[in-house]
């Protein structure tokens, strides 16, 4: 297939009704698509880049073979058929090097054509036209006439083809605003990605120090334990302590009771101390008295039984 024909087979679908209705279906359907893959993609959902490529790339072949489409012929039939430049049935012919008006026979002059043939197309009075003739330009003003009216079907068919003309462009509006919209889209959703990466990082990263700070984390618990494990041996060596010092105090107390008791019984000791010495003074007195009174006693009967000894004692 050459390359005429295949623009041929591609403007000749793109001029078919079916192929309007189609063209216009996957225009549709891919701008759709499109605009859903954009809202998968603000919304962070599955499947967002997958539709963006689908409805695209839909768009991308629509743009493709609308440049094959044929621009629309405009055909000035106003200058053949000056009755469509306005409402009146009445157009102007040269007919034998001059201008005349010739009259669109209604419904209600087809009667009188016949009659005033020869004036209407400009025809001396002096000419006269046999009914054949007469018949025949009556037929031909009624074929014009059909032809007129086709022709204002062709306007008609014109004005149709230019709201759809203007219906495309505003389509086409819509699709730039569209592929702004999407731009813009792509746009933010590389700010998201970007963001979505660097987050990435930062998780990398904290998690990194996370991972250091339960390490350390987990030295500390060990230190504490250890510092715990030490509190309780002091705890424990302390409370050992406070239960000495507690006997400690108590034997202080008892030696303290015992030092006061025995202060108070001291006092008491030395009072019977110096009364037992007392009575002891006093007895020795009396066994000094009862020896002497002994000794006198037995030394008298003695010199009384020796002379000399009672005269020295008397001589003393």
């Amino acid at each position: 297939m050459t390359k005429d024909n295949f623009r041929n087979k591609i403007e000749t679908i793109m001029t078919w009704e079916g192929g309007q209705r189609l063209f216009n279906f996957a225009y549709s359907i891919g701008a759709a698509i499109v605009i859903l893959g954009a809202l998968f993609k603000i919304l962070h959902l599955s499947g967002g880049n997958t539709l963006l490529c689908i409805g695209m790339g839909t768009e991308v072949l629509m743009f493709i073979l609308t440049a094959f489409d044929r621009p629309p012929k405009e055909y000035h039939w106003e200058n053949v058929f000056p009755e469509l430049d306005g409402h009146e049935t009445e157009r102007e012919t040269i007919v034998g090097g001059r201008t005349n008006t010739i009259s669109t026979p209604s419904a209600g002059n087809q009667a009188t054509v016949s009659g005033s043939v020869n004036g209407s197309v400009g025809i001396p009075s002096s000419v006269n036209l046999s009914e054949e003739d007469r018949l025949s330009l009556s037929e031909s003003i009624h074929r014009m006439s059909a032809a007129a009216e086709q022709l204002s079907k062709m306007a008609e068919l014109t004005t149709a083809t230019q709201e759809y003309l203007s219906q495309m462009s505003a389509i086409s509006a819509q699709m730039e605003q569209l592929r702004q919209t999407t731009e813009a889209l792509n746009s933010v959703s590389a700010v998201l990605l970007e963001s979505y990466r660097a987050v990435t990082e930062n998780s990398a990263s904290i998690t990194e120090n996370s991972r250091g700070y339960i390490e350390r984390m987990g030295d500390l618990n060990r230190n504490l334990g250890g510092l715990n494990t030490i509190y309780e041996i002091q705890l424990k060596s302390v409370s050992t302590q406070l239960d000495s010092i507690d006997r400690v105090n108590r034997g202080i107390k008892d030696i303290r009771d015992m030092y006061e008791k025995s202060a108070s019984q001291s006092a008491r000791y030395c009072e019977e101390t110096e009364k037992m010495a007392r009575y002891m003074q006093q007895l020795n007195n009396v066994y000094e008295k009862m020896l002497h009174a002994m000794t006198v006693n037995m030394y008298r009967p003695m010199m009384s039984d020796i002379p000399g000894a009672q005269s020295s004692g008397s001589v003393n």
